[in-house]
């Protein structure tokens, strides 16, 4: 069983991901000719460890622990560092924390 932390710690690196890679996903419609990764499945395909988009999936779900080897591949494989990173990372809100939470809970009702 994930302990409350370690879920804080879960839903706060996959806000952070899916904020750098709707951050690549503007830099692409405004750089159409570019070649960016704006997807899970790009992040699959270009990442230097062979991860599967099960994988990458599961990192920005928010549900699943995943390991900072996984994190650190798919960081880099965006473009970002772990300074950029952890710089996001430190500006998420509480309140931003509670709306996901609430995502997750109506993703998982709609499943159901």
């Amino acid at each position: 069983m994930i302990k409350q932390g370690e879920k804080i710690i879960i839903i706060k690196t996959a806000i952070t991901l899916r904020t750098l890679l709707n951050r690549n996903k503007t830099l692409q419609l405004a750089e159409p000719n570019k070649d960016i990764v704006s997807s899970y499945e790009k992040i699959a395909i270009n990442s230097s460890s062979d991860l599967t988009k099960a994988t990458v999936n599961n990192a920005f779900s928010g549900v699943k622990r995943s390991a900072m080897t996984t994190i650190v591949v798919i960081i880099e494989c965006m473009g970002y560092n772990l300074s950029e990173f952890a710089a996001e990372y430190d500006k998420i809100t509480d309140e931003e924390i509670t709306s996901f939470q609430k995502e997750i809970i109506e993703e998982k009702n709609k499943k159901s």
